[in-house]
């Protein structure tokens, strides 16, 4: 894989992650995601699964932004993301970034605090030869937006 190629597939992750899901731009979605991509792991799967919540962890990710986005940004909305960090390796680009938002509706059973939560959330992309993103998978600070939105640390 040159060189070009992998900008392109790091400036589509950035556009991805740092535009156009925290603000909901579908169009731009549906043009850098193959409709066949696949999510691994939202980045919120522990939480989502140890508190019932109905956002899927994983499956087909167009199909998971249309259904999963509507609950997710108004729950956590306003939100912002920054890449702090960014690598391209072949078909792969790897991101570290950091996410802010406004706690303004129940998320993960918890109801709103009006407060701003943060969180580092890192994500791996794969991409096909068309450019496409194909396969997503993340991994976010869950227990540190947890605590923020009120949950509490116990052992049993």
């Amino acid at each position: 894989m040159n060189d070009t190629t992998i900008q392109r597939n790091m400036d589509a992750a950035r556009l991805l992650l740092e535009d156009a899901m925290p603000n909901g731009r579908f169009d731009v979605i549906r043009e850098l995601v193959a409709p066949e991509a696949v999510t691994r792991r939202a980045g919120f799967a522990n939480l989502f699964q140890a508190t019932g919540d109905a956002i899927p962890a994983n499956g087909n990710f167009l199909e998971w932004i249309e259904a999963g986005w509507k609950p997710l940004s108004e729950s956590l909305s306003d939100q912002t993301s920054e890449a702090r960090d960014i690598v391209g390796h072949g078909n792969t680009v790897l991101l570290q970034f950091h996410m802010t938002a406004l706690h303004s509706g129940t998320f993960a059973g918890a109801p709103a605090t009006g407060k701003r939560v943060e969180w580092d959330e890192n994500a791996v992309l794969r991409f096909n030869d068309e450019g496409k993103i194909v396969d997503l998978w993340f991994m976010c600070e869950e227990l540190s937006l947890a605590q923020q939105i009120g949950y509490k640390l116990q052992l049993s």
